[in-house]
């Protein structure tokens, strides 16, 4: 198989998960909040779970690439790396945080200086101005840069099968990790949903189905038979959603001990089927439906770009903001964004990635027929989410109203 192939099941694993967060903000933004969106509409279309299939999705990227490259080479070449992840990432984030800087001092959205840094600085997910609306996406931005700056360090000096074993045991912690935090600093008990060390977990299972071909071929073998039993989606598919339902009902009484956890899970599973099943599904053909796999092809800029164009209606820009095109225009800006600022780049760090497209453990039957370098994967997020009210924990459910 050519190194420079990619992927398709990801790529519309990818575009499933940026959906999720566009429809959760425009059912915020189109509807009557008072009046109330049924549950399991709001369930289906959750933005939380958008993010959670990201972070699986760059925990298992990432890893491969780095993986491979030490198979290779014998090492990790760090300043590489962390050059094709600048041009991944901050070309078109910082074209976008530019014209949310300008439109702050047209007064047109509503953004401090202390903001934009803290986005601008990825440490929007522990900074004490993460606050607002506009800039609330950035949260998950913050997260990945920070996953990108500490986990190829650890893993240049792991074993991987040691590197296995601490991503089960953040794995079974992170719940008591998530409810410690909340029951011992209080002031953060709002944003624990949004702290890097709170979500690693999604993270680190897409990390660990990475290094199991190679640290432990026996159990991917028995996780490969699972992913290609009939029932394997279904089941995930069920367990997400009604995780998703038990948080908006409970709020962060689930979603911090249970809730995260449960998806998180599940979509690890989508991602392994993604990657495994050799024998055509409903799912596997849904995956690599050429507009899905389209819209993951710009779904970073598509996430960065929709917070502008489905804010909440008491905050919405003009001309835009609760008209009927607001979501065209979230696409069209993405589209421009991918054409004219992404593209480029990803051309440019291309030329410097040497190593194969394939993730490990990946099946040729997966392939797209296309050729992108997989290395391409967006680094992309989902809602932001904001903190319940009495008192109690925060539901990370993808609501769209403005954030803390």
């Amino acid at each position: 198989m050519s190194a420079g192939r990619r992927l398709a099941t990801l790529d519309g694993l990818r575009g499933i998960a940026v959906l999720l967060v566009v429809g959760d903000h425009t059912i915020g933004a189109f509807t009557d909040e008072e009046a109330g969106v049924p549950r399991l509409l709001s369930a289906v279309s959750s933005g939380a779970v958008g993010v959670t299939l990201f972070f699986v999705l760059s925990g298992y990227l990432i890893t491969g690439i780095l993986t491979r490259e030490r198979a290779r080479t014998g090492r990790v070449d760090f300043g590489a790396f962390y050059l094709r992840r600048t041009l991944r990432i901050l070309p078109a984030f910082y074209v976008f945080l530019t014209v949310v800087a300008l439109l702050a001092v047209a007064g047109a959205v509503d953004v401090s200086g202390a903001q934009l840094l803290s986005a601008g600085l990825f440490v929007w997910d522990y900074s004490p101005a993460a606050d607002g609306w506009w800039l609330g996406h950035t949260w998950s931005l913050a997260i990945e840069e920070q996953f990108y700056l500490l986990w190829p360090l650890a893993l240049a000096f792991l074993r991987p099968q040691r590197a296995v074993w601490i991503a089960v045991a953040y794995l079974v912690a992170a719940p008591a990790i998530r409810l410690g935090n909340y029951v011992l600093v209080e002031s953060a008990r709002d944003d624990v949903w949004m702290m890097f060390h709170a979500r690693a977990d999604a993270l680190l299972l897409g990390c660990l189905l990475a290094l199991l071909p190679t640290a432990y071929p026996a159990a991917w073998a028995r996780l490969r038979s699972l992913a290609g039993a009939r029932a394997t989606v279904p089941l995930a598919l069920v367990a997400i959603v009604g995780s998703s339902l038990l948080s908006k009902r409970f709020g962060g009484y689930w979603e911090l001990p249970f809730g995260l956890t449960v998806v998180t899970l599940g979509g690890g599973v989508l991602l392994l089927v993604a990657v495994t099943r050799e024998t055509p599904s409903v799912f596997t053909r849904v995956l690599r439906w050429r507009v899905l796999t389209a819209v993951g092809l710009i779904s970073y800029s598509l996430y960065l770009w929709q917070q502008l164009f489905l804010a909440p209606e008491d905050i919405a820009l003009p001309v835009v903001g609760t008209t009927p095109l607001a979501v065209p225009a979230a696409f069209a800006a993405a589209t421009l964004s991918y054409l004219l600022v992404e593209r480029p780049f990803l051309r440019l760090k291309d030329r410097l990635s040497g190593s194969s497209a394939i993730p490990p453990g990946a099946t040729a039957g997966t392939s797209a027929p296309d050729a992108v370098p997989a290395d391409a994967v967006p680094a992309d997020r989902a809602p932001a989410v904001p903190a319940t009210a009495d008192g109690a924990p925060p539901a990370v459910d993808g609501s769209t109203s403005p954030v803390r």
